[in-house]
């Protein structure tokens, strides 16, 4: 942990100088992508391999032992799990984007995307193909394959869900998980979620209470929802304040008013969205497909 964490802080204080050399190289590969001297036998690298895993981004947290920042990644069946710590300014990006929230002035991977875009090239994929010295690293795929690009695996991470583009992990670091990732991260710290009434709930961070403008009072941020919830008005990045007539201030208070709960067929649950309270009306039963942890 000590060593990953020492990596991270070391990157961050490259600061500006990493960003500019990293976009001109990117801008410089853009530029040949569709030269055929740019493929560098890579012809097929936009295509994943048996051995690499598609993932989604579940959730980005803040374990408070290390002080530092996580983004949590889940294969498509919820069976596996891949922590990989990541810095603050990383953290933020992530954040943005896996809440599709769009900042006024554009982040750096925005503007990675842009320059992609603008060059007529586009974004296959990424993977997060290795971990050495307990330190992840990352490929971009670019442009049908023609361009490879090493990258850290938060940029690769944020740049991916502004794109659209699928995340893939080298099915070996599962394997490692237990030494690689979740055993750096103190018992019940991954993640902070929760499941109910056909949602998928998260601990608000005070990041995330800023970006959504949360009420004093605190809440939950629904970051899931099922059909049927989405049919009765809740929809992603909603915050849930109240379940029935208690008030929610964090996830402990969430999962203690569920489990009360329990034999009523139907709660009333309050949400906040776009700093409006609506209440609506959810099934009291489990989410179907909740991971089951």
């Amino acid at each position: 942990m000590a060593v990953r964490c020492a990596r991270v802080s070391g990157m961050r204080a490259v600061g500006g100088r990493f960003i500019c050399l990293w976009l001109a190289a990117l801008v410089a590969a853009c530029a040949c992508g569709r030269s055929p001297q740019a493929t560098g036998g890579a012809a097929q690298s936009s295509i994943a391999h048996p051995d690499e895993v598609r993932v989604h981004v579940t959730s980005v947290g803040f374990d408070q032992a290390t002080g530092a920042h996580y983004v949590l990644l889940h294969d498509d069946g919820q069976a596996r799990e891949l922590p990989i710590m990541i810095g603050d300014n990383e953290a933020q990006a992530i954040l943005l984007a896996l809440h599709n929230i769009k900042p006024d002035r554009p982040l750096t991977h925005d503007l990675l995307r842009s320059v992609i875009e603008e060059t007529g090239n586009r974004l296959d994929r990424i993977l997060i193909s290795d971990m050495r010295d307990e330190v992840f690293y990352a490929k971009l795929f670019l442009d049908k394959g023609r361009v490879t690009i090493d990258s850290r695996p938060s940029d690769a991470i944020a740049l991916a869900m502004a794109s659209k583009a699928p995340i893939y992990v080298n099915s070996k670091l599962f394997e490692d998980a237990p030494d690689a990732g979740l055993g750096m991260l103190p018992a019940g710290k991954v993640p902070q979620v929760a499941h109910a009434l056909g949602m998928t709930v998260e601990q608000l961070t005070p990041e995330l209470a800023g970006y959504f403008g949360a009420p004093e009072s605190g809440g939950v941020l629904v970051s899931e929802v099922d059909a049927a919830a989405q049919k009765a008005g809740v929809a992603r990045g909603d915050l849930v304040v109240k379940v029935g007539e208690r008030q929610v201030k964090a996830l402990d208070d969430f999962e203690q008013t569920i489990a009360a709960a329990r034999n009523s067929g139907a709660v009333n649950v309050t949400i906040v969205r776009s700093g409006a309270d609506r209440t609506v009306m959810l099934v009291n039963g489990p989410a179907p497909g909740a991971a089951k942890r």
